[in-house]
């Protein structure tokens, strides 16, 4: 297959429609699309999915409900505004069947009916419309010949590369690659027929139907559990890219917070708590004044009435003493006491006038003036006489002060909150706010997530052990019922055969590919000759270098010399696989050095087919790579995302601001 044209209407950042001329030579197989993040290049690689799969490509078997929300979500926002119907792809290419040459035009376009998004999908081959019979088995045709998966091998993210090699998975992407590129997953899909033509003839001896049901079920969990593992593995990597993403995101919400001027959590935090020092003395100071208020001021207020009430429970409690003393004062026994005196000084009897002397010593200790109001208990003179004291000790100025200190405090409490206010209220600081809460709490979910998933996954991972070894060990009562049995011994051996097959298949292969690989290493690498040869395991397809027979340790090359090393075993799996495709390359050396930039560029691309679409950035690709790219490039274009307008544009014939003329002459 090669690409010839690509049309966007409508689509992502693209209003209106925008085209590429994809034709290369074989001299000439690159063509160079460059663009800083956001400009588009990803809605162009998500374009050639969309338009060869359709749903397929996001892994709906049809056009579901689903696949139309994603379609819905690519379409131009502001063609949908202006109510546009025109929303399409377009791609041609070329592809070789029977010897010839044939050209085939795919268009897939969306218009809304009833307010919903629906598709319309044609094909042309050779300039003829094909009918919806041929249509369909064209598609069929398409997903046997070049299904998604092997589409995606030809797409190579830098990032993608880079995680690959710094999470060691080089051997499950050999893997994976290896079965699509070799056509092994056919023998590996003849194997389960047999096992399951196996089973089936199994099925007919009555001793073995229990644990042939036995086995199935355990296999059948087995394979639910693999594909349960294979989805909470997807979800894990999707929440990890999600977390980097998040965190990233709040990195830049934070400095961008900074760099306006507004209060960090710190600063906010410590505004509230001046503020709540300065509420927790007024209130304080309130508490004081309010009690004040509430029980001692109306007595402070009539301090003067209350002396004089104190004044006069004195008097009358005097009264009361004269009053006691009046009906103690007995005259009969004052009558008694004078005599005893008068012997006890030897006086001759003297006869007084004991009334008189009663009433004289009564005038004496009666009080003056005494006009009787309250007749106040003990406990009652006590408690106003408390109070009284109280009274006396008030300073009415320190409630004075206290009350213009509390003026002054929520005046300074008032600018304080005045302060939090404006920055919490101001759209941009409120916004940025808002967004860090969000996405850190999302963080946290997606960390629990993790852990959840990773322990499902665990779980689920033991129980496949177990029902393994339970599986084995009925295959081993199956395979004594059987022994007589030609056909299940023929089963047994087309199975050996195919294994075996399988993997020698693998072993040549991958052979083939060390081979390839070790060659352009050589090319590719500053250390000449570092390597002498590599291989690959057929069984766990680690990689192992070697330098005149010494065993090399990947850890003793660079990140990007793992890179590199990464790329070459890509590039040799499609060689020895035979297949023609164009290799589309997304920001692939934004993590390399200048020296393996111009080894990538000189000695690699043009190595790489018939067709290469890059995918640059002009941090990647400068001046002096572009100098190197410009011998074998057929095209170069340059995306650019208009701020204003919202839109993507093309400039075609340049690259950044080095144009075609001056530089592909």
């Amino acid at each position: 297959m090669q690409i010839t044209k690509l049309l966007l209407r409508n689509i992502g950042a693209y209003h209106g429609p925008h085209n590429f001329d994809f034709n290369t030579t074989s001299d000439k197989n690159v063509i160079l699309i460059g663009g800083k993040n956001g400009a588009g290049k990803t809605t162009i690689l998500e374009s050639l999915r969309i338009v060869l799969f359709g749903s397929l490509a996001y892994g709906f078997v049809n056009d579901n409900e689903p696949y139309f929300r994603e379609i819905h979500s690519l379409l131009n926002r502001s063609a949908m505004e202006s109510n546009s119907s025109e929303f399409q792809i377009k791609l041609e290419y070329t592809a070789t069947e029977e010897f010839e040459n044939v050209h085939y035009v795919l268009m897939r376009e969306w218009y809304f009916k009833n307010e919903k998004i629906r598709e319309r999908f044609s094909v042309l081959k050779n300039g003829k419309h094909l009918s919806t019979q041929q249509q369909s088995d064209f598609q069929n045709r398409l997903r046997e010949e070049m299904p998604p998966r092997l589409f995606e091998l030809c797409l190579f993210d830098g990032e993608d590369v880079s995680r690959i090699v710094s999470d060691e998975k080089i051997p499950e992407y050999l893997n994976d690659a290896g079965k699509i590129l070799f056509n092994l997953d056919l023998f590996m899909n003849l194997e389960k027929d047999l096992q399951a033509y196996r089973l089936q003839y199994a099925q007919k001896n009555a001793s073995a139907a229990k644990e042939i049901t036995e086995q199935e079920s355990l296999i059948s969990q087995i394979n639910e559990l693999q594909k349960f593992i294979e989805e909470r593995q997807m979800r894990i990597e999707s929440s990890e890219d999600e977390t980097f993403r998040l965190n990233d995101e709040i990195k830049q919400h934070k400095k961008d917070f900074e760099e306006h001027g507004g209060l960090l959590r710190d600063e906010r935090q410590q505004l509230l708590n001046e503020v709540n020092t300065i509420e927790s003395k007024r209130k304080a100071n309130t508490e004081q004044i309010r009690s004040f208020i509430t029980s001692l001021m109306p007595f402070y207020m009539t301090r003067d009435l209350l002396g004089r009430v104190v004044k006069q429970l004195n008097l009358e409690k005097e009264n009361e003493s004269f009053e006691y003393a009046s009906s103690a004062l007995d005259k009969n026994k004052l009558n008694d006491l004078i005599h005893e005196l008068q012997q006890s000084i030897g006086q001759i009897h003297v006869t007084y006038d004991i009334d008189h002397l009663h009433k004289g010593i009564l005038s004496i200790m009666q009080p003056e003036n005494i006009k009787l109001i309250h007749r106040a208990s003990f406990a009652q003179r006590s408690e106003i006489q408390n109070l009284f004291n109280q009274i006396q000790k008030i300073d009415a100025q320190d409630y004075i002060q206290r009350f213009d200190q509390n003026a002054k405090m929520l005046e300074q409490s008032q600018k304080l909150r005045k302060l939090i206010e404006n920055n919490d209220q101001s759209s941009e600081f409120k916004e940025i706010l808002e967004q860090i809460e969000i996405k850190t709490k999302r963080v946290e979910q997606l960390r629990l997530l993790i852990e959840q998933y990773n322990k499902e996954v665990h779980e689920a991972n033991e129980t496949i052990r177990l029902h393994t070894l339970a599986s084995n060990k009925i295959t081993d009562k199956i395979r004594e019922y059987h022994k007589a049995e030609n056909s299940f011994v023929m089963t047994e051996k087309l199975l050996l055969v195919s294994q075996r097959f399988r993997e020698r298949q693998w072993r040549k292969k991958l052979d083939d590919v060390a081979k390839e690989a070790t060659k352009m290493v050589n090319i590719l690498f500053r250390k000449k000759e570092y390597i002498d040869r590599i291989h690959i395991d057929h069984l766990t397809f680690e990689l192992h270098l070697y330098n005149r027979q010494h065993h090399i340790t990947k850890e003793r090359l660079s990140a990007g010399e793992k890179e590199m090393l990464m790329l070459t075993i890509i590039w040799a799996m499609f060689k020895v696989s035979g297949w023609k495709l164009p290799f589309v390359f997304d920001t692939l050396m934004g993590r390399l050095d200048q020296d393996h930039k111009r080894a990538l560029i000189q000695h690699f691309i043009p190595r790489c087919g018939e067709q290469v679409l890059m995918f640059t950035t002009d941090s990647e690709v400068g001046a002096e790579q572009f100098a190197l790219l410009k011998d074998f490039t057929a095209k170069c274009y340059t995306l650019e995302f208009d701020s204003i307008t919202h839109s993507a544009k093309i400039e075609k014939g340049r690259y950044f601001t080095i144009s075609e003329e001056s530089s592909l002459s």
